[in-house]
């Protein structure tokens, strides 16, 4: 693993308690544990968090004001922000350049992509409490500028209802298994947000294997960095000629069905090739990758095609020249299991219709 910058006064103090391998005695780790925790945290019960700006609700989905998060004025170091504990390094270790992962923010469980990097590591090694680890990384975080955002638990039985099953939650989460019972003071998992001027910053604290390993992940929200050349209407039209279907690699917002302005080029080429051949009728077929809840990705797929669909009528395409259908992750043409593989599976695809 690379080295990391150093990150700020602040955040260093609370980084030289992670490489300690212990402290004096129990009384001097909870006095220097409750020094640095705020008093809001410390009346908080195990993974139940205030969001800022949203009242705590799991009886209905209330969608988290990114807004209500300040920027931070801090100089951040470089990715992944926090370090490991020393002696720890040969341990888990996942980074990926872009990628797809869920975290919870208010009550929702939250999509978001980008740049992802999860640390696991097992306390004995540095000879930590549970309770010490998270009170230092959640001092590093916030050291940094980050709040945390949850205000519900990966357990709670109205969110995991509403969010399939607890299975399907922990992967999208990436978390291994959930603990028994922590110390009160400890959450299962801790969810924070970290606003810099030019993008956000997720950072979480989670325990499994009974309170023996916890997992730090960090995630750098930002746009893929499309690997798959821009295709012209002349090309689209070939393609269509010899296979009756083209693949076309259009940037949505994370999770949503909006189109980016980047976006919006491949849309124009589209309306380009039902111009010049004007005979030509297109279904539009949105394909997803297999992250995440399969009915999900289906109404996500199907309302994407619809977006590209509105966006060609808007240019003055007859409605009657498009139809639109939503296949989720039912057709892959790559594997899903590495990033450039799910990279080709999220597309969308021209088919001639006769």
């Amino acid at each position: 693993m690379s080295n990391v910058t150093k990150i700020t006064t602040a955040a260093l103090a609370a980084l030289i308690s992670l490489n300690a391998c212990k402290r004096d005695d129990a009384t001097t780790a909870e006095t220097t544990a409750a020094s640095t925790t705020s008093t809001a945290d410390s009346t908080r019960a195990r993974s139940q968090a205030t969001p800022i700006g949203n009242p705590a609700s799991s009886s209905a989905v209330t969608p988290f004001d990114l807004q209500s998060v300040p920027i931070t004025s801090t100089k951040l170091p470089a990715f992944p922000y926090v370090d490991r504990p020393a002696g720890t390094e040969g341990y888990h270790n996942e980074e990926q350049q872009f990628d797809q992962i869920y975290v919870i923010s208010g009550n929702e469980l939250r999509s978001v992509e980008g740049r992802y990097q999860q640390r696991w590591f097992p306390l004995s090694v540095v000879k930590m409490s549970l309770l010490e680890a998270y009170r230092n990384y959640d001092s590093a975080f916030r050291a940094l500028g980050a709040l945390r955002v949850d205000a519900v638990g990966p357990a709670d039985p109205v969110f995991v209802a509403r969010n399939g099953d607890t299975k399907s939650i922990l992967q999208r989460l990436r978390l291994p298994n959930l603990p028994g019972d922590l110390p009160g003071d400890v959450p299962v998992y801790a969810q924070y947000l970290l606003r810099a001027p030019d993008r956000n910053i997720w950072l979480s604290f989670s325990v499994f294997d009974d309170g023996l390993n916890v997992s730090v992940t960090t995630l750098e929200e930002k746009p893929m960095q499309q690997r798959v050349s821009f295709i012209k209407a002349d090309e689209m039209w070939n393609a269509l000629g010899k296979d009756g279907h083209v693949a076309l690699y259009i940037n949505f917002d994370t999770d949503k069905a909006g189109i980016r302005p980047d976006g919006k080029l491949a849309v124009d080429e589209i309306a380009k090739l039902l111009d010049k051949n004007p005979s030509l009728n297109l279904t539009i077929e949105g394909h997803t990758d297999n992250v995440g809840d399969p009915a999900h990705n289906k109404t996500l797929s199907q309302q994407r095609a619809d977006a590209v669909m509105g966006s060609l009528i808007a240019t003055g395409i007859a409605k009657e020249r498009l139809s639109t259908l939503g296949l989720g992750d039912t057709k892959p043409v790559a594997d899903n299991n590495d990033d450039t593989g799910r990279a080709k599976n999220r597309r969308v695809e021209l088919v001639k219709r006769t």
